[in-house]
């Protein structure tokens, strides 16, 4: 860098105590900011200097290994089992000249399946004979099983849960739980609150007891 100086300008006052004319120079600013910056600039370039370079990224070793278990079939105990089912109690009421639909009254138990690490699969099917008292049909009766909440036992428990689906119960198998191939591993439960359960009487009927039969059959092939 070339610094241009500036020549001295050169003011004219009168000195009243001699009367004579003196000319002497003005301060020069141009140069004084000048030395300030060129001081200002040396000062950076010191304090980088002194500042620790940055250290090289150190290199890395990794290296794998294996973590093993293996889990055995009991062969004791390998069967899934169907250890739990329901019973609903439909509650007492007046017959009725029209159609009536009624809510259970009270759900004994639960739908309960223990697989113990079959992967195949499983499901829980129901089927009903009709209403009977005696040899009284209760006719065109309707026993309705909406989809119930199914979860595991264990909270833990990392499989898949099964499903479950809605029955209007009649004489033939309907799945009602169903597990598809790799679900429902372990302990699960399937429940259904009052609400969830229904019985649809039609009006035309006659006064009686009736009850139904309900058959629960466990199989290892979900459909």
């Amino acid at each position: 860098m070339v610094v241009t100086g500036h020549r001295p300008s050169w003011t004219n006052f009168v000195n009243f105590s001699n009367h004579n004319l003196v000319a002497q120079p003005s301060i020069n600013k141009g140069a004084t900011v000048m030395k300030k910056y060129l001081g200002t600039l040396l000062a950076g370039v010191t304090l980088m200097s002194a500042l620790p370079m940055a250290a090289k990224a150190a290199d890395t070793n990794t290296q794998d290994t294996e973590a093993k278990v293996q889990l055995n079939q009991d062969e004791e105990n390998k069967a899934i089992t169907l250890d739990q089912v329901p019973a609903f109690d439909m509650g007492e009421h007046t017959n009725s000249n029209t159609t009536q639909t009624y809510n259970a009254v009270t759900v004994t138990d639960a739908i309960k399946v223990t697989n113990p690490g079959n992967n195949d699969g499983w499901k829980v099917q129901v089927s009903g004979t009709d209403f009977m008292d005696g040899d009284k049909v209760l006719r065109g009766a309707k026993l309705t099983l909406a989809n119930g909440k199914t979860v595991a036992d264990d909270t833990q428990n990392a499989s898949e849960a099964p499903t479950s689906g809605k029955v209007v119960v009649n004489d033939t198998n309907q799945s009602i739980v169903t597990a598809t191939a790799g679900e429902g591993i372990g302990q699960f439960t399937t429940t259904h609150d009052a609400h969830d359960v229904s019985l649809l009487v039609p009006a035309g009927n006659s006064a009686g007891a009736y009850t139904a039969k309900l058959t629960w059959t466990l199989s290892n092939a979900p459909s």
